[in-house]
């Protein structure tokens, strides 16, 4: 596809065959501006001419000196400072990718024209784009793709920087969209996100295993149905999860309690490591996900996706649909539907089906946005619903059980176990509700004010293996959560950009069947303000934050007397950061952060048997909050045609770390003797590197590696902390095969890769001993394929996953049934994703 320019008249230009003019020359040098003087010059000339003023010589003269002018004319044509600014920077950079406005996927070969440079480019196969060697001034980028709007976006660059340019679909008028700012990247804290045909490739997954794409993120697993994400070793109540924009508060303190949110809402999911504290709230000590749907859709249309799925070894089927539209006679008005259906049977390793490990989930969501330039508002409701199965073996009935179980090397009815879409005891059922109702209001030259308001119900339901007539569950948590937050983000002041804002939250949690966690209600509410100076090359960053929290707990002691316990815990969150663009693609940023996390009512007075961890565990009433310090280097070398990477160093001290101690002797109860666990603290450090790069080693041909290294100490004790990742490292090699022209298969692409995760040595070795020692490092052969075939105009995106391709033998140290059991064996999983547009049918 060749590249749209606007050229001026073809007689300015010279070519092989009419030697080119003094003013030719002169007028093609100095650009547009020059061009139009050198008419208006000859013009006035030759009205000279007619009343006989000038001679002949005196208009050569003119020429002469007008092309003598050109060089300084031109310059004078580029944006940037003035003359007088001697030490002019022309050695920027402006890139980025070209985007649909509402899928955010990639557009390949899309035309971006700077008018100010004449000079254009094409996106790549990624979607990327960037120009160099560019002054500092104000720009215009002029996109233009077939299918799609052209737009432009304005740009003032005083650094290089980066711009993602996002198109409209089906073109009804012209949109101009204007990209104001100066900004490197949004946060000098590491991030990195999941989106576009990377996030797709992962659909069927969990949110954890989603996530696991990401460098420094790992999972903490209860067998092959439950897991949670672990960030920088860090997990549950530590890393905050945001749900298009909520807090998402579930019982989120418990190591086999999967987060209920649906990955299948997701257009993108951002990870910002590290303490997070000043803009996301306490309890952001390891950092936060960010779970963020695609924008409603803003041109007319009824649109969607419709995905199928299936693997073979648990013999999933899921599907998954999404259906939005906008109103043409009401355009500020627009709407999506959205469900998913999931259902999966017993899990097999390489010599077993692991029995009682299905799930069955159905989700559902719902969003209406009214949205005028000046203010709008929007309503999203969504419910996710799952049951999943637990290993009947790990729930042992004494100590001697899990000797036995752990010397077995296997489940004692490995022999015997076949597949089944059957759930029986023990099992979870969990139901998650939440609400989010948004408002904003520019305010026109003083800034924009933004209010989010969210309901959730959490319902918890724990099946054990005790045989009863009843059906009723072992223990039920029910929690309520009322968050809400205002910010006020002010105009841009000079160099300075940023906001301030209150938050707060309502929780109040009861329980029946079993007192395990007891009855609480919590109360939390902050004050935060962030601001970033932006000039030339440099970012810095400050922000600071109070929170206050106040627990009620009920109790009753000893099954007698009711206790009725208060907490109150304050403390300060701050940040301070700095990134420097060095230009041609590198930048450096270095972060100071804090955060601190209050105890949570489980590690305070949980007490008893931990039905779905089949465990006795002890809370502490003594606990003091965590409160964590993080400081972090980085480097990022983007844009660059063949290498791009992102190098991280990092160093997390956390005074009075909260952990769960196993202890040396069972407790016995009435249903037999079980493991115990108790809460206890410690000051911990947990230092590490994340890397991850590409290099294209040639056209269509690209080398992946991400490389995550963890070192955690318990400094109380001079020992390793336990329950901590390994290192681990994911490489693959990538060819994207040559669409041609007309063809009917398109963005096809082949990729095959291995994980090596080694053995944890870091284990504690004075005190805290686990059961069983860690198991041995694995190595895990991967590979996918996929492409998009076209059905006239309708196309199709085929894909497939194979992971333990060797069907290798193994298991993981972060998996909490890994005395038990292997961990799944050869995979295959297929997907098919087909879109759909019934606002074209009749085009």
């Amino acid at each position: 596809m060749a590249a749209a320019r606007a050229y001026p008249p073809k007689h300015i230009f010279t070519s092989p065959h009419r030697p080119a003019s003094a003013i030719g020359v002169a007028a093609a040098a100095a650009g547009p501006i020059c061009y139009r003087l050198y008419f208006g010059v000859a013009s006035h000339l030759l009205l000279l001419k007619l009343e006989d003023v000038l001679k002949t010589k005196t208009i050569f003269i003119a020429l002469a000196l007008l092309a003598l002018q050109a060089p300084a004319l031109r310059a004078q044509s580029l944006p940037g400072p003035v003359a007088e600014d001697a030490e002019q920077d022309c050695g920027l950079t402006i890139s980025g990718k070209v985007l649909d406005h509402d899928t955010r996927e990639p557009l390949i070969g899309a035309t971006i024209y700077l008018p100010e440079l004449d000079r254009a480019t094409m996106s790549d196969a990624y979607g990327n784009y960037h120009f160099h060697q560019i002054c500092r001034g104000a720009y215009t980028l002029q996109v233009k793709y077939l299918g799609y709007e052209e737009e432009q976006f304005a740009v003032r660059l005083t650094a290089s920087a980066t711009r993602d340019l996002q198109l409209h679909a089906s073109p009804r008028q012209l949109r101009t969209v204007e990209v104001t700012g100066e900004h490197l990247r949004e946060q000098a804290q590491t991030q990195q996100s999941i989106s576009g045909r990377e996030l797709e490739q992962t659909r069927g997954l969990a949110l954890a295993e989603t996530l696991k794409g990401i460098a420094g993120v790992t999972t903490l697993q209860t067998g092959p149905t439950i897991s949670k994400p672990v960030i920088h070793g860090l997990h549950s109540n530590r890393v905050l999860l945001l749900n298009n924009g909520v807090r998402q508060e579930g019982q989120q303190w418990g190591a086999e309690h999967a987060p209920e949110i649906d990955p299948f809402i997701a257009s993108e999911m951002k990870v910002i490591k590290g303490a997070a504290g000043v803009r996301y709230g306490a309890d952001a000590i390891g950092g936060v996900v960010l779970v963020e749907p695609k924008a409603l859709p803003t041109s007319p249309g009824v649109r969607g996706d419709l995905y199928l799925l299936g693997s073979t070894n648990n013999r999933q089927m899921a599907t998954s649909a999404t259906v939005e539209g906008n109103f043409e006679k009401l355009p500020p008005l627009s709407w999506r539907l959205q469900g998913t259906l999931r259902k999966a049977g017993n899990a097999k390793t390489p010599d077993y089906y692991l029995e009682n490990t299905g799930l069955r989930e159905q989700n559902f969501s719902a969003a209406l946005g009214y949205n005028k330039e000046k203010y709008g508002a929007e309503l999203f409701y969504s419910r996710f619903s799952t049951e999943l199965g637990v290993l009947r073996e790990s729930h042992i009935g004494s100590v001697q059980d899990l000797m036995y179980a752990i010397e077995r090397g296997r489940p004692s009815n490995a022999d015997n176990a076949g597949f089944t879409y059957a759930i029986d005891r023990p099992y979870q059922d969990v139901q998650h509700d939440l609400f989010k109702a948004k408002g904003f209001w520019q305010l026109g030259e003083a800034g924009k004010l933004e209010f989010v308001y969210g309901w959730q119900r959490n319902l918890r339901q724990e099946y054990d293996m005790r045989r009863r007539v009843s059906q009723a569950p072992t223990l039920e948590l029910t929690l309520n959560t009322h968050t809400a937050e205002a910010t006020f983000e002010h105009k841009p002041l000079g160099n300075l950009t940023g906001l301030v804002g209150i938050s707060t939250i309502y929780q109040k949690n009861t329980y029946r069947y079993s007192d395990f966690l007891p009855y609480f209600t919590g109360t939390t509410a902050g004050i935060f303000a962030t601001e970033t100076w932006r000039k030339n090359r440099l970012q810095l960053e400050a922000g600071l934050r109070y929170d206050y929290k106040h627990l009620l707990v009920k109790k009753l002691e000893n099954n007698r007397e009711l206790i009725k316990p208060e907490y109150e815990f304050s403390n300060l969150s701050g940040t301070l950061a700095a990134m420097y663009d060095v230009g041609y693609h590198l930048t450096f940023g270095l972060s100071a952060t804090s955060a601190w996390r209050a105890p949570g009512a489980n590690e305070l007075f949980s007490e008893g048997v931990h039905h779905s961890a089949a465990a006795y565990e002890s809370g502490n009433p003594n606990l003091k909050s965590e409160q964590a310090y993080n400081l972090e280097f980085s480097v990022d070398y983007f844009s660059n045609p063949r290498l791009n990477g992102t190098l991280s160093l990092y160093h997390n001290y956390i005074r009075d770390y909260i952990y769960l101690r196993p202890l040396p002797e069972p407790v016995l109860t009435i249903r037999g003797a079980f493991p115990a666990f108790e809460y206890t603290q410690a000051n911990a450090t947990l230092s590490g590197i994340d890397l991850s790069w590409d290099y294209r080693l040639a056209t269509g041909l690209l080398l992946e590696s991400k490389t995550s290294l963890l070192y955690a100490r318990n400094l109380d004790t001079d020992d390793y902390l336990i329950y901590m990742p390994a290192n681990r490292f994911d490489n693959s090699l990538r060819y994207e095969f040559s669409s041609g022209n007309g063809g009917k298969l398109t963005d096809t692409y082949l990729s095959v890769g291995g994980v090596y995760v080694a053995k944890q040595r870091r284990t504690p070795e004075k005190t805290e001993q686990d059961f069983a020692p860690a198991p041995d490092g694995y190595f895990l052969l991967q590979a996918e394929a996929g492409t998009t075939i076209h059905f006239g105009k309708q196309p199709i995106e085929v894909g497939i996953t194979g992971n333990n391709l060797l069907n290798t033998a193994y298991r993981d140290y972060l998996n909490k049934q890994r005395y038990y059991a292997d961990e799944l064996g050869r995979m295959l999983l297929l997907r098919v994703r087909i879109p759909f547009d019934f606002s074209n049918m009749n085009k």
